[in-house]
Formats: C-alpha cells, structure tokens, sequence
C-alpha cells in the first residue's frame, strides 16, 4: 500500500524535506556524544525569556550574463545581495544591516567593476571570479558571498553585546571561535544518521529535540555539534519531517555549552514558527520572514536595476571596461 503525505511548503520553493535519493556513505558524525539512547526525544526545561537575535541575508539575480574572453564563453550575472540582523525581545527591531553587489564571471575569468547609473544614483557592482564553468556556477558563488557576508555580520552582532544570534542556515563549521551563534537549517538535504537515530525525527513533539550529535570531517575531527529540534505539532496530511529544524554549532562552543544552547533554543524556537501564509511555513521562522521582506526591500526595485544594467551594457559596447 502506498501512503501519500503533502509537504506544506509552496511548491517553487521546492520542498523542505529534499534529501539525496542516495547518498552513501553519509557525513561522518557521531550520535553518542550526548547519550547513546535514541529512543525518546528531549524535553527542555521551560525557555529563560531574554533577547535574541536572528541574522539573514537574501540574493537576487539581477541579469543574466555571457562573458567572451578570446575564443572563450563564460556565464556570469550581475547580482546582489543583503544581509540583516533583527533584535526580539518582546517585540522586533530591525538593527545592522549591509547590501552589496557583484559582477560573477565563471571560468576563472576577471570582471572589471561596474558602476551603473541607476536613476539618481549609481550602483557598484564589485568583481567576483568563479572557476567553474557550467551555466549555474556564478549564482552559487553569489550564495557563498552572502553567506559570507552573514558570517561576518552575525560575528560582530555578537561582538557588540548580543548574547545568542540564530543565523538562517549553515554555519561554517571550520572557522574558530566560540561564539554563541546558532545555525538553524530549514531544509532537510543530507542525512547524518543512520536508520535507528533517525526514526526518532519523525516523533518529536513541538519544543522537544534529539540528542546532540557530532559532526566530523573525514579524519573524524569533530567540525561542530548538531540536533535536530520540532516546531509545531505535526498534524494530517503533512509528512512526520514537517516543521523540523536542524540546528548547529561551531566545535569551539564545546560540548557542555552546546547543550545548554540545544536545551534553551529548542523549547523557544515554536515561539518563532512560521506563520500560515509564508510559503515556507513552519521552517521558515517569522522574524526571519519579516527581515527578509526588508532586506529585499533595501536592494532595490529589480525591474529598474534591471534596465539599468541593459542600457550600461548597450552604452558600453557590451564591455566593462
């Protein structure tokens, strides 16, 4: 018999349970560092109020590029992209924010940098390489920038007093540092546990989460810690990995403050779910949804930056120089 389960998200913004359809041998990670019993999941104590702040950023395409170097034809885009970070505390505040540009040729080839008349002003599209050279290459070193970019910003949201950031998506794992920032992933694309830890996913109630598990690189280093935490109640038709988050942490926080930060941020994070009219509902968590709305607000109107670039290029004879 066939069981079919809908996932809630809107359907252009794919699925948020998207994991390889195989995908051996998994990440290295160790599911023991906590406890070795995965038969129940977690259940934190009750959240201590306090401020926290989310960090986010957004990327656009603004027009699509091929780029010809002698006898070679490269893609590129000229993108952008913003980053932000919005104070809760009872209520939301927007607070820093950074919006930037780039020209991204692939093939290992240099743009020069733009500047672009856009109305009144002038837009700086800084130069940005990509080695590769297959067609969606430059839109994933657009992504890196403005992970990058988050990095950055959630580092100094931290050194400037916040006590506990969430950053919306992955961290990286290699950078040192023991800062309290949390990754709060919303898509579930790669799986780290094998079939006995991973049947508890599906379990858990709004609030609660699984052990803490490590992740390693392939010398079995351990890189950062992991669990996997619920948001709201999982009800028909919706698939049991429905409102899942998984959330991480850098290996310099170290264990015992690990799962401190996984007790605290697991029983307030339903707090935040997604509302019913974002289509990425629930993983989505609503102050990162409003940011977002902003950040995008902040790039600019995509229809005018977009015929601004046109007429650069036509009066440029279609060079950057």
């Amino acid at each position: 018999m066939v069981v079919l389960r809908a996932d809630p998200w809107s359907p252009e913004y794919g699925m948020g349970f998207e994991p390889a359809v195989e995908e051996s041998p998994l990440p290295r990670a160790d599911p023991t560092v906590e406890t070795e019993d995965w038969s129940a999941p977690i259940v934190p104590p009750p959240a201590v109020p306090g401020p926290v702040w989310f960090v986010d950023g957004v990327r656009r395409v603004e027009l699509r590029l091929l780029a010809d170097e002698g006898n070679r034809r490269v893609p590129g885009l000229f993108g952008s992209y913003a980053v932000g970070a919005v104070r809760c505390d009872g209520r939301a505040s927007f607070e820093a924010s950074r919006v930037c540009r780039a020209v991204v040729l692939g093939g290992g080839v240099v743009p020069q940098r733009a500047n672009v008349p856009c109305g009144s002003d002038q837009l700086e599209f800084d130069p940005a390489v990509e080695a590769g050279v297959e067609p969606n290459m430059p839109l994933e070193r657009l992504q890196n920038l403005m992970r990058e970019a988050e990095n950055v910003l959630a580092a100094r949201v931290v050194l400037d007093g916040a006590p506990l950031v969430l950053a919306d998506g992955p961290l990286r794992l290699g950078e040192e540092g023991a800062l309290p920032v949390v990754g709060v992933i919303k898509r579930f694309v790669r799986r780290y546990l094998g079939p006995e830890q991973e049947s508890l996913l599906g379990r858990l109630g709004p609030g609660q989460r699984t052990p803490v598990f490590a992740l390693q690189d392939q010398q079995g280093a351990v890189r950062g810690f992991s669990w996997y935490a619920r948001l709201v109640e999982l009800r028909p038709p919706w698939h049991d990995h429905t409102g899942l988050v998984r959330c991480e942490v850098r290996a310099a926080v170290g264990l015992p403050a690990s799962l401190q930060l996984a007790d605290r941020v697991s029983a307030f994070l339903p707090d935040y779910a997604g509302r019913p009219a974002d289509p990425r509902t629930p993983q989505n968590l609503a102050p990162v949804a409003g940011l977002e709305s902003w950040l995008r607000h902040r790039m600019g109107d995509r229809a005018m930056i977009r015929r601004a670039l046109v007429a650069w290029l036509a009066a440029e004879g279609g060079t950057s120089q």
